[in-house]
């Protein structure tokens, strides 16, 4: 026979937190450096476009565009950050559905990537595989039913 099993409440040594914040060294810090100046140029070329646009100083099609004559998936994402800068949420919905929640995505980020520089700190999240794949899949999906009603929309 075999001995009486123990049973304990007591979490295990290999259980990690799921959340908490972790020291980044000087590498790590100036490596955020690029994502949070690009974000910060990207807000604020959003910010100016109903000044630039009439001046012909906005970016045209992208590369897809030009290549296919079809809009690509982020394919109004520049007017939908522009009228978030208005507070007209309805037309940047109908702009990209999808916009309004990058915006407020990509403003945390700046936030975050600006304490993680000033602070030294970064952002520690330990999820299962099998959520992370879940939000992969849900985000793909969303950007495909999003890209999808565009080319219905547009009729291309």
């Amino acid at each position: 026979m075999i001995g009486p099993s123990v049973v304990t409440n007591r979490p295990s040594t290999t259980d990690l937190r799921s959340l908490g914040w972790t020291l980044l060294d000087r590498r790590e810090r100036l490596a955020q450096l690029p994502v949070l100046a690009m974000l910060i140029a990207w807000f604020g070329y959003t910010r100016l476009y109903f000044f630039l646009h009439p001046r012909g100083l906005t970016v045209d099609a992208s590369l897809f565009m030009y290549l296919t004559g079809k809009p690509d998936p982020s394919c109004g994402l520049t007017r939908t950050f522009a009228w978030m800068w208005r507070g007209d949420l309805g037309q940047a919905v109908r702009v990209y559905p999808l916009g309004p929640l990058v915006f407020l995505c990509a403003a945390a980020m700046v936030v975050y990537l600006l304490v993680a520089v000033v602070t030294g700190r970064r952002l520690k999240i330990a999820l299962p595989r099998q959520l992370w794949t879940t939000l992969v899949a849900v985000s793909l999906v969303a950007l495909a039913a999003n890209w999808t009603a565009k080319l219905i929309w547009l009729g291309m």
